[in-house]
């Protein structure tokens, strides 16, 4: 049996989640963008769920983060986030390539924005400064392992964003682990942003899909630019049922990942040849940093025992899902220790 670990995108739909969807299989789809009765049912499950106005159902947060992005920035402008920020770093500069907009980075400390600096970046806007147009935040924040931004730190930044006029979107794609660790519902965090982006696969474990959230004319423009980026395909009935399974029943055992994310960190804090800090782990993402060996050797060692993680820069990086259980856990810290003693074949 192979545990996989390299990312929380990777956990398999749950025996209701694959039950829901041969149930939509067999009732008739919409025709037009937002039609289907069972789209219709998650995208109200998930705008309620996020206290705004409507929702979204898009097939990835990318395109849910480049439709806020393309709809928020003219060409020419910019947005406000960090050099780690996903959307900078994972999304295959679709903000240039797709809207025309360019980030004006400013310092952060685990995706938490100087709030000095987002203040100095919402203004000076003149004949040789791009206007901005929107404001990113992430929470969790993947680049960090998962850190978690707190809710006083997010409604600061939302403060500040809305003396100088400007929108904040929230790329929340793992928003309900953070809202998990703060111990806050997820509308509290959504609530510092005109728009949310957050998915419901990963943690939540549907087979695919995100939500874009925000206010009624937002959502309705938004319809457009999702057809746009070639979102808006059709028949969506069917993974729309997954992902009303998952908000309604994914959610709250979402502190079991982070509980075995820590025991994790915990086994490899006490092995020679690892460095971490268990306390450094908020979430279900961890970064350990080999000694002695590379983090692609360490992979690929770990790999011939069926322990698959992801070399993340100088860490292996390994996140729990639903599928990672007590016992997996166990067998990973078991193979850990038998290649870095050297028992491994």
């Amino acid at each position: 049996m192979v545990i996989d670990l390299r990312s929380d995108f990777v956990a398999r739909p749950t025996p209701e989640m694959v039950a829901a969807m041969a149930r939509a299989a067999e009732l008739p789809g919409g025709f037009g963008p937002r039609e289907d009765a069972t789209v219709a049912r998650l995208e109200r499950l998930a705008a309620d769920t996020l206290g705004l106005a409507d929702a979204l159902f898009c097939p990835t947060c990318t395109m849910a983060n480049q439709i806020a992005i393309h709809l928020r920035c003219r060409p020419g402008e910019a947005f406000v986030t960090e050099a780690e920020a996903h959307v900078v770093t994972s999304e295959s500069a679709a903000p240039a390539a797709l809207s025309g907009a360019m980030p004006k980075l400013v310092p952060a400390k685990g995706g938490a924005l100087a709030i000095a600096a987002v203040e100095a970046a919402l203004t000076g806007a003149d004949a040789q400064r791009a206007r901005v147009g929107l404001v990113v935040m992430e929470n969790t924040h993947v680049r960090s392992g998962g850190t978690v931004l707190g809710l006083e730190h997010m409604a600061a930044i939302a403060e500040l964003a809305r003396v100088a006029g400007v929108p904040v979107h929230l790329d929340g794609a793992r928003l309900f682990n953070a809202a998990c660790a703060l111990g806050v519902a997820a509308a509290e965090l959504a609530a510092c942003a005109d728009s949310v982006a957050c998915n419901l696969n990963k943690g939540l474990g549907a087979p695919l899909g995100a939500i874009l959230a925000g206010p009624a004319d937002f959502i309705a423009e938004a319809v457009r630019i999702r057809q746009m980026f070639g979102g808006g395909w059709r028949p969506a009935g069917i993974p729309a049922a997954a992902g009303i399974v998952a908000l309604e029943s994914m959610v709250d055992r979402l502190a079991d990942d982070h509980a075995r994310a820590r025991a994790l960190a915990d086994g490899l804090a006490a092995l020679d040849g690892i460095d971490i800090d268990p306390e450094t782990v908020e979430s279900n993402i961890v970064l350990a940093r080999p000694r002695g060996l590379t983090p692609d050797a360490l992979a690929e060692a770990l790999a011939g025992e069926g322990i698959l993680a992801l070399p993340f820069g100088p860490f292996l990086r390994l996140v729990s899902h639903h599928e990672i259980d007590d016992d997996a856990v166990e067998e990973t810290l078991a193979a850990f220790r038998a290649v870095l003693s050297g028992e491994a074949p």
